[in-house]
């Protein structure tokens, strides 16, 4: 059940996902006038995966698959395709966590925890901002200009999810992505089934939070504790990259505001002292990672074109947008809007768009 990564550092093909990712992709290919294996070939990508959803898989040769799919094909919304094909079940163990969770919220909660079992490369964030609720969504790639279509697929993947627990009454706000309009809109408007903003900041699915708050019928939360108690244990123990395991758990944790060695350790499923221990190894801490994680996260914002302070400041767990200034200009030494004007050209410099509490399309 557990991805192990390959010992061989310097022939490691980076995060993986399981084969489970291109689920469906042989017939969708076809469908689209693409030969599956001669482009499974070109990408280094074994032929049984089509067969085999357990086959583990570079993350970031099966986002370039997707790409170069999309391309050749004509389908801008080919990985949104593929999310077509998914169902809840195909999660395996985590589908049986999520159906034992008292509610959608927890599910969720759940599914951005362990959603490493089946993709190490995606990254789920939970952000409550009062009546709404974010689900924000990163694909951690070589090359982050490669992700238009893994994003979309794991949008929709995760609404898939989100309709099954409940039935099929749950619908989104919203749905933002980072990248650009495409030129047809059929596709995402039948499977996404919102308003849709391109051009954003990040990529996030907006939700009216108490919608998560709907309960899921049948559930068992003892099994569900059950459940999870292997997965921690599995996590942790198997993982011969400790720090890549931290910096994920706190980027889940820094929007909450609630990001401390003890609570990295309890999501870990590990005592603090061991959880100090492993990392001291390491030449890190808590302390310094959660630091890192908000520097790479205040340039995305930033450089995404979120210009509010207290925005930028709310999504990196400060109480203020004043406390976040003072650690941004402690960290880089300078202001935000000194970093933003260094980094941008004014000859292309963008008009500042107004982000205030939620997207423009859920306004």
């Amino acid at each position: 059940m557990n991805i192990a990564a390959p010992h061989d550092r310097e022939a490691s093909p980076g995060r993986l996902t399981r084969g489970f990712m291109l689920k469906g992709y042989g017939a969708l290919a076809r469908s689209l006038g693409l030969d599956p294996l001669s482009m499974l070939e070109a990408f280094n990508l074994p032929p049984d995966v089509l067969a085999n959803p357990e086959v583990l898989i570079s993350v970031d040769s099966a986002a370039a698959l997707l790409e170069e799919s999309a391309r050749r094909s004509g389908q801008e919304a080919f990985g949104l395709l593929l999310s077509e094909t998914r169902r809840i079940g195909d999660l395996g163990v985590l589908a049986a966590v999520l159906r034992e969770e008292p509610t959608l919220r927890a599910a969720l909660e759940s599914l951005a925890r362990y959603i490493c079992v089946q993709n190490e490369g995606l990254v789920l964030t939970l952000d409550d901002m009062g009546e709404f609720t974010m689900i924000l969504l990163e694909l951690q790639l070589r090359k982050p200009k490669g992700a238009r279509q893994g994003i979309e697929m794991a949008a929709g993947v995760t609404l898939q999810a989100l309709r099954a627990l409940a039935r099929g009454s749950f619908d989104p706000v919203s749905v933002c992505f980072r990248h650009g309009h495409p030129q047809g809109m059929d596709v995402h408007k039948r499977l996404l089934g919102a308003a849709i903003d391109f051009g954003h900041p990040f990529n996030a699915i907006v939700c009216r939070s108490r919608d998560l708050d709907v309960p899921i019928e049948s559930a068992d939360p003892d099994v569900g504790r059950a459940l999870k108690r292997r997965l921690d244990q599995d996590l942790f123990a198997s993982r011969d990259e400790p720090l890549d395991r931290v910096r994920g758990v706190v980027r889940r944790l820094i929007p909450n505001g609630g990001c401390s060695v003890g609570c990295v350790a309890e999501q870990l499923g590990t005592h603090r002292r061991t959880l100090n221990r492993h990392l001291a190894a390491a030449g890190a801490s808590v302390t310094t990672i959660i630091d890192d994680v908000r520097a790479e996260l205040a340039e995305t914002y930033l450089g995404g074109g979120v210009r509010t302070l207290y925005l930028v400041g709310h999504m990196l767990g400060f109480a203020s947008g004043a406390e976040f200034s003072r650690w941004f200009r402690r960290r880089f030494g300078m202001t935000p809007s000194q970093w933003v004007a260094r980094r941008q050209d004014p000859a292309t410099l963008r008009s500042p768009r107004v982000v205030a509490g939620v997207p423009p399309a859920a306004e």
